[in-house]
């Protein structure tokens, strides 16, 4: 009988590594942003699986799982913050299936967000953190990433968000009310802090892997056509997605990858000057892609900060929320495959 289910997998697996004779459509919502999915259009990744996979652009990341319930896209790239713990809570029809976006566990290596300090409140680069008591520190808005980074930072102080003036501003707004010194301290994610630092607005006084090393920023999500009826083009997506990865993470370790990442990135998301991508912190997965639920600053983790915000009322079921069986296909086809 056990050999039986193994012939039986097996068979599953050599059909889900053979891409469909036609294109299937896949959308996937996103922040525009850059990315894998970026990388693994334009190296063909996706068109090799058999994958037409077209990008839908938010503005605001809290549109994007709504969308994904009801099927208005395939799959999301989204940020665990509490409305995507919410929206588990309740039952969307969509699951986790991939971590795409992760903090080193490096102090120092490919930050992506940093805190950053009004340079005339800085000396010789460096910021006090017990000094940040009483002045107006910038996030994006309660419920995100940046509410808890700044959090977090402030505890390495001895201190807490009841200690600073919270102001909520989207990224671009924190640069100009720095150079206006309407406020000292910002939680921003790149390429902010580095044109701050170039104009000599700000200086970066700490990055995430310092302050919450092996962060999970962002994970890869499937709505229900992929779940239920179509799991092949979710193990094919997961294929092509894992390429780019590891096509970031390699690309990331030498001066020429960078620059022919930068190349890439330039093509979706052109930046005034293209130099920007070769020097800041770009979102990578970890090495397998696997959803980490409990290691440190991983989902239980921020959830739980949620929840004692009072953010999110109701606790979903992350393990059943997860669903790891996608990258396990994703690697084994790949693994047969001639």
């Amino acid at each position: 009988m056990r050999k039986l289910v193994l012939l039986l997998a097996l068979v599953i697996v050599l059909a889900a590594a053979q891409p469909a004779g036609a294109a299937d459509d896949v959308s996937i919502g996103m922040v525009r942003l850059p990315t894998a999915v970026f990388i693994a259009i334009d190296r063909g990744y996706f068109a090799a699986e058999g994958l037409n996979v077209t990008p839908v652009f938010s503005q605001n990341g809290a549109e994007i799982v709504p969308e994904l319930a009801t099927g208005k896209i395939d799959v999301a790239l989204a940020s665990p913050g509490a409305s995507l713990f919410n929206a588990l809570a309740i039952g969307v029809d969509a699951r986790i299936v991939a971590d795409c976006w992760v903090a080193s566990r490096t102090a120092g290596t490919n930050d992506y967000a940093f805190i950053e300090a009004r340079k005339d409140l800085t000396q010789n680069g460096q910021f006090l953190r017990h000094e940040a008591k009483g002045l107006n520190f910038a996030i994006t808005a309660h419920g995100q990433m940046t509410e808890l980074f700044a959090s977090m930072y402030l505890q390495s102080a001895g201190l807490s968000l009841a200690d600073v003036h919270l102001i909520e501003l989207p990224f671009p707004a924190m640069e100009v009310a720095m150079r206006n010194h309407a406020i000292d301290l910002a939680a921003a994610i790149e390429p902010y802090p580095t044109l701050g630092a170039r104009d000599g607005t700000s200086v970066k006084v700490a990055g995430i892997t310092a302050v919450m090393p092996g962060y999970v920023q962002a994970v890869l999500m499937y709505g229900g056509r992929i779940t239920t009826h179509r799991r092949d083009i979710g193990v094919r997506f997961m294929r092509a997605y894992e390429r780019a990865n590891a096509f970031l993470l390699r690309g990331l370790a030498g001066r020429a990858g960078r620059a022919q990442i930068a190349a890439i990135y330039q093509k979706y998301i052109p930046l005034d000057d293209p130099s920007i991508y070769e020097e800041t912190g770009l979102p990578t997965g970890p090495a397998d892609l696997t959803v980490d639920i409990d290691g440190p600053f991983a989902l239980r983790w921020q959830m739980t900060q949620y929840v004692d915000q009072g953010l999110v009322k109701t606790s979903p079921n992350l393990n059943a929320a997860v669903d790891n069986r996608f990258v396990r296909a994703a690697r084994a086809s790949r693994k047969v495959q001639p």
